[in-house]
Parts: C-alpha cells; sequence; structure tokens
C-alpha cells in the first residue's frame, strides 16, 4: 500500500485495503489527488488562484514524467505507477474540480458533468484495472454527487432523492462499493460488515 495512504479518510483507507494489492498504489493516489483538487476547490477564496493551481497540476500531468517539477510528492508518485493510471483520468479529474470554481452557485449542468468527470477518472479507472465487465457509471455518477452533498454541505444541502443505484456484491469491486455506502453516511461496524460481506 501506498505509505501517504493514511493520509486518506478512514473510509478511503478501507476501500484501499481492500483493493488488489497491484492496483493499490494507483487507487490510493487517484483517491489523494481527489482530495487534494476538492481542498483547493474548498479553500479558493479566489477563484483565479484556485483556478492557477488546478492548471498547473493539469500541466504537469501533460509533461514527461523525467521533465515534472520536483518537491510535489503526489506528482513523483505518478511515475511508480508505471502505465496503471491513464493521462485521461487524471486530466477528467482536474476538469471536474475546475467546473465547480467561480463565484456564486454551482450549476446543475456543472455539478452533473462534474460527476461523470469524477466518477470516470476514480471508478471507471479501477474498473479497467480489475478487467471487470460491471457498468460502474451509474454508481460512479451517484458517488461522486453524494461525496459533494458531504464535502460541499452547504452548497449541494438538497437530498438526492433519485434511486439508488445497486451496489456490486463482488470482491473485486468490494472498494467501490465502500466507497459508495460511505458517502451515504455508513460508518463504523455497518461499513467494515459490508467491506467483510458485501451486504
Amino acid at each position: 500500500m501506498n505509505g501517504t495512504a493514511s493520509q486518506l479518510p478512514p473510509p478511503a483507507n478501507l476501500a484501499v485495503a481492500y483493493t488488489p494489492f497491484a492496483f493499490r498504489p494507483a487507487f490510493t493516489l487517484l483517491l489523494q489527488l481527489d482530495g487534494r483538487f476538492a481542498d483547493i476547490v474548498r479553500k479558493a477564496r479566489e477563484p483565479m488562484i484556485a483556478q492557477i493551481k488546478l492548471a498547473w497540476w493539469r500541466d504537469a500531468f501533460a509533461t514527461e514524467p523525467a521533465l515534472r517539477p520536483k518537491g510535489e510528492p503526489l506528482l513523483q508518485a505518478i511515475g511508480a505507477c508505471g502505465e496503471s493510471i491513464k493521462l485521461s483520468a487524471l486530466q477528467d479529474l482536474v476538469s471536474a474540480w475546475e467546473l465547480l470554481l467561480g463565484e456564486g452557485e454551482w450549476s446543475a449542468q456543472d455539478v452533473e458533468t462534474h460527476a461523470a468527470l469524477r466518477g470516470r477518472a476514480i471508478f471507471g479507472s479501477y474498473a479497467v484495472w480489475i478487467g471487470e465487465s460491471y457498468d460502474v457509471s451509474a454508481l460512479s455518477h451517484r458517488w461522486a454527487l453524494d461525496a459533494l452533498r458531504v464535502e460541499f454541505p452547504s452548497k449541494l444541502s438538497v437530498p438526492n432523492n433519485q434511486p439508488l443505484p445497486a451496489l456490486p456484491k463482488g470482491r473485486k469491486l468490494r472498494p467501490l462499493s465502500i466507497l459508495a455506502m460511505s458517502v451515504r453516511k455508513v460508518t463504523g461496524l455497518r461499513l467494515i460488515g459490508h467491506a467483510l460481506t458485501g451486504w
């Protein structure tokens, strides 16, 4: 497991623990980057400054690995993941968070597009790694929307009343179902029980 996995929230660490060993560093890194970008948006008093920070990441991702800026552990960790994390996933993740910059209310369209991009970057990447044919798009989209409600309650305070997508029962997809349940406010022993049994 990535040595910095403990920087993740406990539910994310639990999801990482159930990730196949070969993909743990890459999955951990995607979750860490997602958390970093969320933090940039959360602390953005000047949207232009936040935009510059996210643009720096976008440019760094597109730079040849040997030429990437030094001193940023998460950026350096991308190289250690080999070809696991595609550039398109990294770009999707940055784009997802860029949509939520700016003053005023988030538009419904921006929130929906954010959820699609963020879900594809994280859940979609994981599904490709494990070679799973299960369509994770509905689950990933709902996870991203519910995660926003947890992370930014003042921005998305209205509950999502749409039916919950079914959780995958297979062990290979357990990390994704753990993440999905955690943003549905399932915690503690109930979440651990799900991790162990799938129920």
